[in-house]
C-alpha cells in the first residue's frame, strides 16, 4: 500500500496513532481501539520499505535508528497533517508508531480543557509541569496554554518536551 493513501485513511477514520509492526496489518487506533488499515499482515522487508518512505517524506537518514534501534522525530504531509514518529528495532526487525499532529491550532472549548487550566496562561513567572500518559494531551494542552499567551500578551515562552 501507498504510505500517504494509509495515512490518509488513518485521518479520515479519526485515527490518532498509525502502528507499523511486522507480522501485524498497518494499525490505527481510533477513540483508544486498533483498527486494520492494510488487508493483510505486513511481512519485515515491507514494514521497512515503509519507514525508509516515512524518513523520506521527513528528508531524515537512518543512522540514529540504525546506530542506536531507536529514533524519535516529526514530518509533515503536505495538506494532510504533521506527525511525531518513534521508528525502533523490535526482535530484530524495525517498527514504527506515528502519532498525528494536526495542523491548525487546537480549541480548548471543543477539547473540554478546563478554564483552571487554561488561566495558566495568566502567569508571569515560574514553572509549570504538564503531565501524564501517552495520548493524554500534553502537548495539546500545551499548544492550547502557548496561543492563549501570543494572543493576549507579549513575552518569551519556553517549552521544553520529550521528544523535542
Amino acid at each position: 500500500m501507498e504510505l500517504t493513501e494509509l495515512f490518509r485513511m488513518a485521518l479520515g477514520r479519526g485515527g490518532s496513532d498509525v502502528f507499523f509492526i511486522p507480522g501485524s496489518p498497518v494499525m490505527v487506533k481510533v477513540n483508544g481501539s486498533l483498527e486494520c488499515l492494510s488487508p493483510d499482515r505486513m511481512m519485515p522487508r515491507e514494514i521497512d520499505t515503509l519507514i525508509d518512505g516515512i524518513y523520506a517524506i521527513a528528508n531524515r537518514e537512518r543512522d540514529q535508528l540504525e546506530s542506536n534501534g531507536d529514533d524519535d522525530f516529526s514530518f509533515a504531509i503536505k495538506d494532510l497533517a504533521r506527525f511525531r514518529c518513534n521508528a525502533y528495532r523490535q526482535r530484530g526487525t524495525f517498527a514504527a508508531t506515528c502519532r498525528v499532529v494536526a495542523f491548525g491550532q487546537p480549541d480548548p472549548v471543543k477539547l473540554n480543557i478546563p478554564p483552571l487550566v487554561m488561566n495558566l496562561s495568566h502567569f508571569r513567572g515560574g514553572m509549570i509541569l504538564v503531565t501524564g500518559p501517552a495520548g493524554s494531551g500534553k502537548s495539546t494542552t500545551l499548544a492550547c496554554i502557548v496561543d492563549r499567551i501570543n494572543s493576549t500578551r507579549s513575552g518569551h515562552i519556553v517549552t521544553i518536551e520529550d521528544p523535542i
